[in-house]
């Protein structure tokens, strides 16, 4: 009787007594059946991979490399060695300290915190991963665009090739990040939750756009500029640029994309309230900066309102992050 083909495999297992008993009673020991690919099943058990494929070696370096390089620009400038000297004002030079402050407390711990647990594949590294990725690419620029050559003295021209590298290194990192996260689904898996963040993402929206840029937008036009627009316009309009023009309009689209339950939109959330978590304690540390310096254009309300916000939006990140640290079933 003919056997009709298959796509099952059969082998002999070995190391078991049946394989040597056949040798002397000429009967052949029991098939092993093992299922081939027609069948849907691998010859071994399944094993989910770990959330920090695929790259996650290169991911963890190049966070190594950010860390180093924000803590090394931060001691560089004038919080720390003053071997920058940017051409900044007396108020801009205290925002520079207040940012480089925060940089140096927050945004390199992150980096190396992201880097680790990227390299132990754990789900919440390429998340984490974000924070200091668009706390860089959106503070680089202003090192870059932002001090008055023609008119301050300073030296930061010399830093410029540094601050694009780390600016380039930072949006890498975003993207792999953005690769790299989401495998296997981000907590919390729920619709409630994503109107939630929703939610959370407009009223971030409604503070950026409606509590600060248009006013100060409005000002101007009306020939009436704030003290900020006064000190440095360029910088004035370069972080509104950033803000209206990139993290509003970001933040308006995840939004719509958790309402609407897209696949994309969760990671995209995580992004936003990573930039959050970072770009508005910075804002905080220049306005504290700012004051204990006694500076002229420092005021008690702004200070007040600024770090009231930062503790908001760091807080409200660290409770959407803190489910990515659950154990998994």
């Amino acid at each position: 009787m003919s056997v009709p083909p298959t796509d099952a495999r059969v082998s002999a297992p070995t190391g078991v007594p049946g394989d040597r008993a056949s040798a002397s009673t000429g009967v052949e020991p029991a098939a092993t059946i093992v299922r081939g690919p027609a069948e849907g099943l691998d010859a071994e058990p399944f094993r989910e991979r770990p959330a920090g494929r695929p790259g996650s070696r290169g991911l963890a370096a190049a966070l190594v490399v950010l860390g180093v390089a924000l803590a090394a620009n931060s001691l560089l400038g004038p919080l720390g060695l003053g071997v920058i000297e940017y051409h900044y004002a007396e108020s801009m030079t205290n925002q520079g300290i207040g940012l480089d402050a925060v940089a140096l407390a927050l945004g390199a711990p992150l980096a190396g915190l992201a880097a680790v647990l990227v390299h132990r594949g754990h789900r919440a590294g390429p998340i984490v991963a974000f924070a200091p990725a668009t706390f860089a690419a959106y503070m680089m620029p202003q090192y870059v665009v932002g001090p008055d050559y023609l008119g301050l003295p300073g030296n930061n021209e010399r830093a410029i090739p540094f601050h694009i590298s780390v600016m380039v290194l930072a949006l890498g990192i975003a993207v792999a990040a953005w690769r790299t996260a989401g495998h296997g689904g981000l907590p919390p898996d729920s619709r409630r939750s994503d109107r939630r963040r929703a939610w959370v993402l407009v009223g971030l929206v409604v503070f950026v756009a409606a509590g600060r840029w248009l006013p100060a937008f409005a000002g101007v036009i009306r020939d009436r500029p704030s003290s900020a627009y006064l000190d440095n316009p360029t910088a004035f309009w370069l972080v509104g640029l950033l803000d209206m023009g990139l993290i509003v309009p970001a933040a308006i689209a995840t939004a719509a994309g958790l309402r609407r339950g897209l696949g994309w939109a969760r990671r995209a959330g995580y992004a936003v309230i990573g930039w959050f978590s970072l770009v508005p304690a910075s804002v905080a540390a220049m306005a504290v900066t700012m004051q204990v310096n006694g500076d002229p254009l420092a005021t008690t309300s702004e200070t007040v309102v600024t770090v009231v916000a930062a503790l908001a939006f760091t807080a409200g990140a660290a409770a959407l992050y803190r489910p990515l640290f659950a154990p998994v079933d």
